[in-house]
């Protein structure tokens, strides 16, 4: 008793009155409980720990919780995971969110931690249900968002004996795809292994942590067990850059005739777009997004004179470019090799903290493994230092904005030649939503083959304090429509609104139930092709008997179509389809305002099929054992 006590006061659970009286009620003089409120007074705050006697498994992962600020657990359980959830019954203040697959509540998990760059925490149920979120796993690495993933285990009593989903191996199914894979298998070091999974979960560059716990650890007790907090575990201090290499930086870029900047994956995550803008600024160079294949979010400032936007091939610039920052382990990544998009010739500047993305495809004649925001700041200013010259900076400006220029003219006639297009453009939907939606909405996209219109047509300021812009290169479908749903939990102020592809709906429908559930305000968008065009592409781009009979095989959704909306009121949402391009403001402005009333609301809307083989109408529709 005396013991809680003075965990309360070392918490502020209690003022220095309230432990004085505390312990005099328990038999401690005056004299000494004085004595022992001064003894602790002078204790640091930051060498407090939180000690609990005769305590589950369940409650030590609930402390752990509140320690590290968690607010929502996400999850979809089984028997194994019952002693963590019934020590929930004591936490109001940690919110369960309850999806209907596991991979809809790893991508909730994902996209709440990309928002609010917090630390997230999943729940699921042993192999069954780590099989089930393995994707949306491979997708938080690949976008290194913190995640801490939980999964219940066979009883460790059961170890070997075959008993039921038994998960002797279990940690090795994640391995690859997480900073660390382990298990807890004692209720006495549970409080440990919990603090190193959000440890290692969080510290940048970040990512997902895997955690099996035996259904035994998190109903058992232990007697006593010290739990220690958050701010004694994570150090503020980031990642700074070596001096002498800021200072090659910033005399390479200075010196360089035509400098090319590119704005990588990290910088929309940790920071650095308002720094890589002030330099272009300084030097008048080219911005350019990550590749296309790379689906970098979208976060540089679309509107500023010397962005070109996401990079499609090599940039066609009149003065070859002879030096190339890669700020924020910019990916380059193409979908098929042989096709370079830096001359050779440049030297190569590289800024990141993932270590597996840095210096991948290219060399990297200046490496600098740093946080991307702070190296940025700190070249602007050794830039600032230097005498620019006026005529070459203003010469630069020029050849940057007349490339801007010839792309948005494209951009424009391409859109005026499809804006009454029967299916509806990509392009026209795509600037439509521009116009109808929040100057700072948060986009979340999964729009595989309509991406391209999306980040051409729709505008995004992160920097500025407008649109954000979410997208996931792991390249597990089903992320968006969970994704969007953690997002709007991690910003309830925010219009959040999912872009997705038809195929990339349907792998995560059910998530309209979690949506349904806890009022979650959203707009959901369908780019409804009526199939899978990207893997037509790929059929067609082979130049084979796929394209030669028009039979692609695998591709169309169309016999039978799907009625999304349906769905969508099935699990008590409401939508539309849309099909005649001239009703689409008005769909959106219906969308808009059933969103302002809390809800979520689901267009789905019938695009123009693209590419080889668009016009084929073949499907499969007959198998052997029903053929007559």
């Amino acid at each position: 008793m005396i013991r809680d006590v003075f965990q309360q006061l070392l918490s502020g659970a209690l003022s220095r009155r309230q432990f004085l009286s505390a312990l005099m009620q328990l038999g401690v003089g005056t004299l000494a409980a004085s004595q022992m409120a001064d003894v602790i007074a002078a204790v640091p705050k930051s060498e407090a720990a939180l000690i609990l006697d005769d305590v589950t498994g369940g409650r030590i992962t609930c402390e752990t919780l509140k320690l590290w600020d968690v607010e929502y657990v996400f999850g979809n359980t089984g028997a194994y995971e019952a002693g963590f959830v019934d020590a929930l019954v004591d936490f109001p203040d940690i919110h369960y969110v309850m999806g209907l697959h596991e991979g809809s509540v790893m991508a909730m998990a994902d996209g709440y931690a990309r928002i609010t760059g917090k630390t997230s925490f999943v729940n699921i149920h042993s192999i069954t249900g780590t099989a089930n979120a393995l994707g949306l796993i491979v997708n938080a690495w690949a976008d290194s968002s913190p995640v801490v993933v939980s999964v219940g285990m066979s009883e460790s009593s059961g170890e070997n004996l075959g008993v039921f989903t038994e998960t002797t191996k279990l940690e090795a199914l994640p391995e690859l795809y997480t900073k660390l894979s382990f298990r807890s298998s004692r209720v006495e070091n549970l409080g440990e292994s919990l603090r190193r999974a959000f440890r290692l979960a969080s510290v940048l560059p970040s990512g997902p942590v895997f955690l099996g716990v035996p259904s035994d650890v998190w109903a058992g007790k232990t007697k006593q067990t010290s739990l220690i907090p958050a701010h004694r575990t994570l150090s503020p201090n980031r990642i700074y850059p070596d001096n002498n290499a800021i200072k090659q930086a910033a005399e390479w870029l200075h010196a360089a005739e035509n400098p090319l900047l590119i704005a990588g994956a990290e910088l929309p995550r940790w920071g650095g777009l308002a720094e890589l803008a002030a330099i272009s600024d300084t030097l008048g160079a080219i911005v350019s997004g990550d590749t296309a294949a790379s689906r970098s979010s979208m976060g540089f400032p679309s509107d500023h004179p010397h962005y070109l936007g996401a990079m499609r091939g090599p940039i066609e610039s009149e003065t070859p470019f002879d030096v190339v920052l890669l700020a924020g382990a910019s990916r380059l990544s193409l979908a098929r090799g042989g096709h370079p998009l830096i001359p050779s010739a440049a030297k190569i500047i590289e800024i990141g903290l993932r270590e597996d993305h840095l210096a991948r495809n290219y060399p990297s004649d200046l490496l600098i493994y740093a946080h991307p925001e702070v190296t940025l700041r700190q070249l602007k200013d050794a830039i600032d230092k230097q005498e620019t010259d006026p005529a070459k900076v203003r010469n630069r400006s020029r050849g940057a904005n007349a490339l801007k220029q010839r792309g948005e003219s494209r951009r424009e006639k391409t859109l005026a030649r499809v804006w009454n297009s029967d299916p509806i453009a990509p392009e026209r939907l795509a600037t439509e939503i521009d116009r109808a939606i929040a100057r700072d909405a948060i986009v979340v996209t999964e729009g595989v083959t309509s991406d391209a219109a999306i980040w051409d047509y729709v505008r995004f300021d992160q920097p500025g304090g407008g649109r954000r812009h979410l997208i996931s290169s792991g390249g597990s479908l089903g992320w968006g429509l969970g994704a969007a749903i953690g997002t709007k939990l991690g910003a309830p102020t925010k219009q959040v609104i999912a872009l997705l592809g038809d195929g990339g709906f349907q792998f995560a429908v059910q998530a309209l139930w979690t949506a349904k559930r806890f009022e979650v305000p959203l707009i959901v968008v369908i780019f409804n092709n009526l199939g899978y065009q990207a893997n037509r592409w790929a059929l067609a781009g082979l130049k084979g008997r796929a394209a030669e009979t028009g039979r692609f095989i695998g591709i169309s959704m169309e016999d039978p179509q799907i009625d999304h909306v349906g769905i969508a009121r099935a699990y008590g949402l409401d939508g539309e389809r849309v099909t005649d391009p001239d009703d689409l403001s008005a769909a959106l402005q219906r969308a808009l305002a059933v969103e302002k009333k809390g809800q979520a609301y689901v267009l789905d809307v019938i695009i123009d099929r693209r590419g080889g083989g668009a016009d084929a109408d073949w499907h499969e529709n007959h198998v052997p054992a029903f053929s007559s």
